[in-house]
């Protein structure tokens, strides 16, 4: 019997870019500044201060913004696919509830149309095979 490394590890990348781009991390701090120029100058009493600081902004893991890549470009083919592996590996829950009733909202905001259960399942397989072939392509261009 042999064992699949290679679906292992697409599947700890999918995993890692789920964690990286969660969707409930939206809310959270995204680099704007949150005070205007006329804050600043009512705060410092009409006077402006020396150098404006900003906001470091966010940064990414670059393994996770590979898979976030090709994630993107199945969107450009299949905007459900896309929507399906983005709930299945960002989204919060349960993976066949939660997680399922999130890709449907997705698919909505696409304007795609909802899905069956069992349907959400496949797309998120042959999303997971779609991005194993782009990893393997470029293995073995490497």
């Amino acid at each position: 019997m042999q064992v699949d490394t290679f679906g292992a590890y697409v599947r700890a990348e999918l995993e890692h870019w789920g964690r990286e781009y969660a969707l409930h991390r939206d809310c959270d701090y995204l680099g704007h500044q949150s005070k205007n120029v006329l804050q600043v100058l009512i705060e410092h009493k009409g006077d402006m201060p020396g150098r404006a600081q900003g906001y470091k902004p966010l940064e990414s893991d670059s393994r996770a913004q590979m898979i976030e890549d090709i994630v993107a470009s199945i969107a450009g083919d299949n905007v459900a696919m896309a929507c399906a592996l983005r709930a299945y590996h960002c989204g919060m829950g349960r993976r066949k509830v939660e997680r399922f009733e999130t890709a449907i909202l997705l698919m909505a905001n696409c304007g795609e149309r909802a899905v069956s259960n069992r349907h959400y399942l496949s797309l998120v397989e042959l999303g997971f095979q779609r991005v194993r072939g782009r990893l393997e392509g470029w293995a073995l261009a490497a």
